[in-house]
């Protein structure tokens, strides 16, 4: 009893340490972050300004043969079938497209932009493909949608082209090519379409979360084309909101992890530490007498509690909570900043054609 004073001041300094050591180490980080991100908003506003460029005619048929490489019979049959049936035995919206000549510019840019553009796919999920082909050029570049990158890997879709495409055309058999890669895309696509079908829908906030986390590298993409295209004005906003959002976030990360480590520890406090072995009924009866329980909060479990570390256990399980609801409320807020369709990342793979 005589060396409670000396233990409770003790354990006072000890806190105060703590939290001067805290400052110390993490002080000067954080200035130099604030710093940092002022100088990006200003280095923001000089760099050069990407104007928008205008997306392209959208197409009239799911099998818009623009460059005549096949008969209007076949085009019309295949437009049928990639508009009524495909979708019926696929979880994903296919769309063929032949130009006479590729843009002037780069085409997997020009061909990533026409796919965003005309947003083929389902909202969310990002199922959709889109083969392009350039007659004059005989170049073909197939556009897969965000969703379907796992199912349909760069590898597998240049196999794909390769395997079916390629030779067909280079043999002046159009009609043959068109019908040897639908069909072999419809193969590949169908264990896709049944893992969808037998997956149940998500619910649930946590579920939510993890959705929107998997369109974490999509948004990215498209909040950066998003600066590009701003002025000077609009990308120090974009910047000052971005470096609010990560210092929240990097904040609470950083929070999680104490927390972590607390509980990790806390086995080891309790075999080592003395708080819980000073615990005693007559102390805990008096300390929770109500005119004491009034005036401070009872002493021997504070003591337990710092040194257990449970206040960095529960302000971590905040910061989870803070965290998990912040990102269903960001999934919230995309859902109309990056479209009402499917997406493209700009994955895909780039094939020619010999000459006959």
């Amino acid at each position: 009893m005589a060396n409670e004073p000396a233990t409770a001041k003790a354990s006072a300094d000890s806190d105060g340490k703590a939290t001067r050591s805290f400052a110390a180490r993490h002080g000067a980080g954080l200035a130099a972050g604030a710093t940092a991100l002022v100088l990006l908003g200003l280095a923001a506003a000089f760099l050069p300004h990407r104007p928008v460029e205008p997306a392209p005619p959208p197409p009239a048929h799911w099998f818009d043969d623009r460059a005549k490489l096949v008969s209007p019979g076949y085009a019309a049959g295949k437009s049928e079938y990639l508009q009524q049936y495909l979708p019926i035995v696929l979880h994903a919206s296919v769309l063929v497209v032949t130009e006479p000549r590729a843009p002037a510019g780069g085409i997997e840019e020009y061909t990533a932009n026409a796919a965003n553009a005309w947003r083929i796919g389902g909202q969310g999920v990002d199922d959709g493909v889109v083969l392009f082909v350039f007659r004059d050029e005989r170049t073909i570049r197939l556009e897969v949608g965000y969703g379907l990158e796992g199912s349909l890997p760069d590898i597998d879709a240049k196999h794909l082209v390769e395997a079916t495409l390629i030779p067909k055309f280079a043999a002046g058999r159009y009609e043959d090519g068109f019908d040897d890669f639908l069909s072999g895309l419809q193969d590949r696509l169908k264990a896709y379409s049944d893992e969808t079908g037998r997956r149940p829908s998500a619910d649930g906030l946590l579920e939510y979360v993890v959705a929107v986390l998997r369109q974490a590298p999509r948004v990215a993409r498209s909040a950066w084309g998003l600066f590009r295209e701003a002025n000077g004005t609009g990308r120090v906003v974009l910047t000052l909101f971005a470096a609010i959002f990560a210092g929240l976030g990097g904040y609470a990360v950083s929070g999680v992890a104490g927390g972590l480590v607390a509980l990790v520890r806390m086995p080891w406090r309790l075999a080592t530490g003395r708080a819980l072995l000073r615990l005693d009924r007559e102390r805990l009866a008096a300390e929770f007498a109500p005119a004491a329980f009034v005036r401070r909060p009872p002493p021997s479990l504070v003591r337990l509690a710092s040194e257990l570390q449970l206040g960095a256990v529960a302000w971590g399980l905040l910061c989870l909570a803070g965290l998990v609801v912040g990102v269903a409320f960001a999934g919230l807020g995309t859902e109309v900043f990056i479209g009402e369709h499917g997406q493209f990342s700009g994955a895909g793979i780039t094939a020619a054609w010999p000459p006959r």
